[in-house]
């Protein structure tokens, strides 16, 4: 394994953020909960240490809901959640697969995760 930096933002460009990542092998969680589902968000989970939000701080906004311990992150002019901080990792942060630039060197296997609420 090698630590690689990738990058990655916002559609709009406003958000910008950079990640260290062992890989380039890396596992990208594919989450069954509703707003994963709807919103088709893949998670490439790191430590807090290993994100740096580079631009943006300003630029977002974020929506809770159920248990209030997921702090779902947007850009607030194009409505991206490009990153955000998990109910089931907290002391993590999860970035969108498809939000990293093109060409970051990665290749993803992508795992089933059992994110949905308890009935």
């Amino acid at each position: 394994m090698t630590t690689m930096k990738v990058e990655g933002g916002c559609h709009c460009g406003m958000v910008r953020f950079e990640a260290y990542v062992d890989g380039p092998e890396v596992e990208v969680l594919d989450c069954d909960c509703d707003i994963c589902r709807m919103s088709g968000y893949l998670h490439l989970i790191l430590p807090d240490d290993k994100f740096k939000l580079v631009e943006g701080q300003r630029d977002t906004t974020a929506y809770r809901f159920g248990t209030g311990r997921a702090r779902h992150i947007f850009c607030t002019q194009c409505g991206i959640k490009s990153f955000y901080r998990p109910r089931s990792h907290p002391d993590g942060i999860s970035i969108h697969w498809h939000c990293l630039d093109e060409g970051h060197g990665l290749a993803a296997k992508i795992v089933k995760f059992d994110g949905a609420y308890p009935v």
